[in-house]
């Protein structure tokens, strides 16, 4: 997983096409704050490498979570904040699947009328059955947009190949699933967007660079509000009858899944 616990900035003027500009490259390190600004001066060469004409410079570019570690719950499961607000669950090897859509098919314009929702339900079903995936175990449960997934069975690296074309089966975000890959983890919000519980939104910088009283403020109501909606309902496990783990019931736990909240 691409978390840090040390943050640093560093601030450059550069020149793109005669006219100088102030920019600012981010550097992380689970070592200390003098590793994480050598990461940022790193960066910041690589952006002068583009701006240079170098195709390449990022060409093996991957992505680091900017984001509050709020608990280290082992050494695959962290909480973060992200840059909204919500807690997230970040796992290394927990497959969490994000479902927007029902995949297509041409079957699908014959069959009974059916929700999306319900045509994600079906579709994890009948995958779920196939001899292929068989030995695995898929928690359903539905979301604001669509649904979410977690298999259970295996640990699976979200950098292999293999998990990225069982991810596009599943028809998951394909968004998503590129940032699975170069942030090497599965990730899952645990609390609401903060518009869908008609919070103002606003963003959540960090590493913080001074106090902001202000935005105390506002996580303290964001975190009071959480509390009054659930993020995914569970719906059904099917496939492979597996027990779920304890970071899936922490999971459950914390997102309200059991208790019937409306979804946010």
């Amino acid at each position: 997983m691409r978390l840090y616990k040390y943050w640093a900035v560093e601030r450059q003027v550069f020149t793109i096409q005669g006219e100088q500009k102030v920019g600012k490259c981010y550097g992380g390190s689970n070592e200390s704050v003098d590793d994480a600004l050598l990461k940022a001066k790193a960066k910041f060469e690589k952006v002068k490498r583009k701006i240079a004409g170098d195709a390449n410079a990022f060409k093996d570019y991957e992505v680091d979570i900017r984001e509050e570690i709020l608990e280290e719950i082992s050494s695959d499961a962290v909480i973060t904040r992200n840059r909204y607000g919500a807690k997230v669950l970040n796992v290394s090897s927990l497959m969490i699947l994000d479902i927007d859509k029902p995949k297509p098919s041409l079957g699908g314009l014959f069959a009974k009328k059916m929700d999306d929702k319900s045509r994600i339900y079906e579709m994890v079903r009948k995958l779920a059955a196939s001899s292929k995936y068989s030995r695995y175990g898929f928690r359903t449960y539905e979301t604001f947009q669509g649904a979410r997934v977690i298999v259970l069975g295996q640990n699976f690296n979200p950098k292999d190949s293999g998990v990225t074309a069982m991810m596009a089966e599943f028809n998951c975000d394909p968004l998503y699933t590129v940032l699975c890959s170069k942030q090497e983890c599965f990730r899952a919000r645990l609390t609401p967007k903060p518009k869908r519980m008609g919070l103002k939104s606003r963003p959540i910088p960090f590493p913080r660079e001074a106090d902001d009283p202000l935005l105390d403020q506002w996580l303290d109501e964001y975190d009071r509000k959480s509390g009054d909606f659930s993020v995914c309902k569970f719906i059904e496990q099917v496939g492979a009858n597996l027990p779920a783990n304890d970071i899936v019931r922490l999971h459950d736990e914390l997102t309200g899944a059991a208790i019937g909240r409306s979804l946010a």
